[in-house]
């Protein structure tokens, strides 16, 4: 089976930035500027997640959040893979409390299920003088968790309870010294602004990799995920059976690309005839989900293996030129 990487896709302006195997068992600082979608990328970090067997925790200001929870993770929301923490509804401190509160549960379950954790806590515009400290208290629990581990049957290396998290706070919301102080207790930084610049800076007293980083212009992304369509939803159904919304929506999420309905249904269909999927009910009961056969299961590894192998092959060759 093809498992998901630890990745995540972060618009600019006319580009996207590609990161490539975030850093595993840290928490991230993303710090962004007013009118910056962060929101689609909050959607392909759950969806990450989810596609790695991953429980999912989603902390939101709730009066800013764009992401449609229901709509799009529906049956995650339902099976309680992904977990919901609105803020802004009361008094935020005692919010940030409760937040703590809901972390330890959910690494205590993390730890008797074995089965990783993955945070995403967005503070948006919230914060205040009187709710920063709280919110620096939590950044800091959050990252002593980092050690937290559990060891699966007959395997001896152990799984980090917490997979990956990220914190991340509008800009708008912070005056100068708060920044500081952020940055000082950080290791990882990404900083976003509607210029366009995103820049990721780590703390250099560590001496953990950094993960590969490179910018893509969203219409040359566009003309590759259209090109090669077929491989790339063969590729995203050996992770997990899809309907074909979700096949939509992860590509827009994975790859900013729009296509319609008649272009994936069409595929799907196509795919379909030729034996490589078959029908199955999702849980809503509506929904169809389409589950690769053996067949196309065989096709899917067979593609995905070619094509890195061709890909390889024609980076090799221009870089040599």
């Amino acid at each position: 089976m093809v498992i998901s990487k630890n990745s995540a896709t972060i618009p600019l302006d006319k580009k996207v930035l590609l990161i490539n195997e975030l850093l595993v068992n840290e928490c991230s600082l993303l710090l962004y500027s007013p009118g910056v979608n962060v929101w689609q990328s909050f959607g392909s970090f759950i969806d990450s997640g989810l596609a790695s067997g991953e429980t999912c925790l989603y902390a939101y200001d709730e009066s800013s959040n764009k992401l449609q929870l229901e709509t799009i993770f529906g049956e995650a929301l339902a099976s309680g893979r992904l977990l919901k923490f609105p803020l802004g509804r009361g008094y935020l401190p005692k919010e940030i409390e409760e937040l703590g509160e809901k972390l330890k549960e959910l690494c205590a379950k993390a730890r008797s299920e074995k089965c990783p954790a993955r945070i995403l806590v967005d503070f948006g515009g919230l914060l205040t003088r009187h709710s920063f400290g709280k919110a620096v208290s939590f950044l800091k629990e959050l990252m002593a968790r980092k050690d937290e581990s559990f060891a699966l049957p007959q395997e001896r290396k152990k799984q980090p309870i917490l997979r990956t998290a990220i914190v991340a706070f509008n800009l708008e919301s912070l005056n100068e010294e708060e920044i500081r102080t952020l940055l000082e207790i950080s290791r990882n930084v990404l900083l976003s602004t509607v210029d366009g610049t995103t820049t990721l800076a780590l703390n250099f007293r560590s001496r953990r990799e950094v993960p590969e980083l490179e910018l893509a212009p969203k219409e040359s992304l566009e003309h590759f995920v259209k090109r090669h369509l077929e491989t790339i939803v063969l590729s995203m159904l050996s992770e997990r059976p899809m309907c074909g919304y979700d096949v939509i929506k992860t590509i827009y999420q994975r790859y900013y690309t729009s296509l319609s309905q008649g272009t994936v249904y069409s595929l799907l269909y196509s795919l379909e005839a030729r034996g490589l999927v078959t029908l199955m009910k999702g849980e809503s009961m509506r929904a169809k989900l389409y589950v690769l056969t053996e067949q196309g299961r065989a096709l899917a590894e067979s593609r995905i293996n070619d094509f890195i192998a061709a890909q390889r092959y024609l980076l090799e060759s221009i870089q040599r030129t």
